[in-house]
């Protein structure tokens, strides 16, 4: 047969398959990625609320509940005090929220030194009946700040976030925390990719 014939660029029931084969892989990652976009969305009109102390011993009440993705962030700077910190927030978790993830820390220059310093930091979440339901892990420290860490399950419902410490000079602590929402959007990630595997794995079978 002649070179440039009609014959020649017909193509062969191998080709044909993996023509086949191709668009079936662009619909199955076109459908996986359909799947992931949806399930990791992240939460619409997430706010960040942020409680300022300027003295050792203070307290505050979040008066609107956080939805998940929230974020609370506990600024304090004293340089008129020392000695006990006890500071306090009350706080609402809106339905959706199950748990509370977080980062603290605080500077703690040398005892020698001339700048903050605050020590024996301990960060508690409290529930309605003042049971403790999370407390900070101390991580290290870091660039004369140490940092905790502040990770639990949690449920809708009233909360009081406690930080306690004593302020040697003047003390420094931020401490942020956000609401984790519920797990349904990687229940149903994992679902759809694995609709798409078994998907897949028929085709090949087949």
């Amino acid at each position: 047969m002649k070179p440039g014939t009609a014959s020649d660029f017909m193509p062969l029931p191998q080709e044909i398959a993996m023509a086949g084969m191709t668009r079936f892989k662009r619909v199955v990652l076109a459908s996986a990625a359909t799947v992931v976009a949806a399930a990791m969305a992240a939460p619409a009109h997430a706010v960040t609320k942020v409680v300022e102390f300027n003295v050792l011993n203070a307290t505050a009440m979040l008066p609107t509940p956080f939805a998940s993705g929230d974020t609370l962030i506990l600024d304090t700077t004293v340089t008129q005090e020392t000695g006990p910190l006890s500071q306090a927030i009350t706080f609402t978790l809106a339905g959706g929220v199950t748990g509370l993830t977080g980062r603290a820390a605080w500077e703690v220059s040398p005892a020698a030194g001339l700048g903050p310093r605050l020590v024996g930091v301990n960060i508690d979440i409290l529930d309605a009946g003042n049971n403790l339901v999370i407390s900070d892990t101390f991580l290290g420290a870091l660039g004369g700040f140490a940092i905790s860490s502040l990770n639990g399950v949690i449920g809708p419902g009233t909360y009081r976030l406690v930080a306690t410490g004593t302020a040697v000079r003047d003390a420094v602590l931020d401490l942020s925390i956000s609401a984790v929402p519920e797990p349904w959007p990687y229940s149903l990630l994992l679902a759809g990719l694995g609709v798409v595997g078994l998907l897949a794995r028929r085709r090949h079978i087949g």
